[in-house]
């Protein structure tokens, strides 16, 4: 069984995290500065994000959902887990700012969970209630534009609309 290898459900609920955050790690080696272009970094991210959730759906949906009632213990081991690879995120959007691509003065933290948030909430709401008239695609590159224009310093001139 499973628990021949993992001591607890908390064992294996960390490895299985560490696995499925090597892929987002694996990204952040490949595109590791969003200083040369803020709009192709972030259309990168939202790609990997949607096609990590794909891959993950059934159970990023019960950890999502679930997560909550879960024993404090279990809840700060995830935090853990999840901790160094945001802070990561969080040190690349610092650098762009540091070096003029996202404005001063702009919360980095908080923008990104935002822009993580408004994808997250397309997953959240794909085939709900009412049908939309665009496709997943059409609303990460809207989402990518909202979040440039608001993030990207205004002498970039990196802007284009999307229709």
């Amino acid at each position: 069984t499973l628990f021949r290898h993992f001591k607890s459900k908390e064992q294996l609920l960390r490895a299985v995290l560490q696995r499925g955050l090597v892929s987002e790690v694996a990204m952040m080696d490949q595109h590791s500065s969003w200083k040369e272009n803020l709009r192709e970094s972030l259309e990168k991210y939202a790609r990997h994000y949607y096609s990590l959730w794909d891959k993950n759906k059934d159970f990023g949906g019960a950890f999502l959902a679930e997560g909550h009632l879960w024993p404090k213990s279990m809840q700060a081991m995830i935090a853990d887990v999840i901790r160094p690879v945001r802070e990561r995120l969080v040190s690349i959007l610092a650098d762009a700012q540091k070096a003029g691509v996202v404005r001063s003065g702009l919360n980095i933290e908080c923008a990104l969970d935002a822009f993580k948030n408004a994808l997250y909430a397309r997953l959240l709401l794909q085939g709900a209630y009412l049908p939309r008239n665009y496709s997943n695609d059409a609303y990460k590159s809207t989402v990518v534009e909202i979040f440039v224009r608001g993030m990207e310093a205004p002498d970039n001139g990196n802007f284009k609309t999307v229709i």
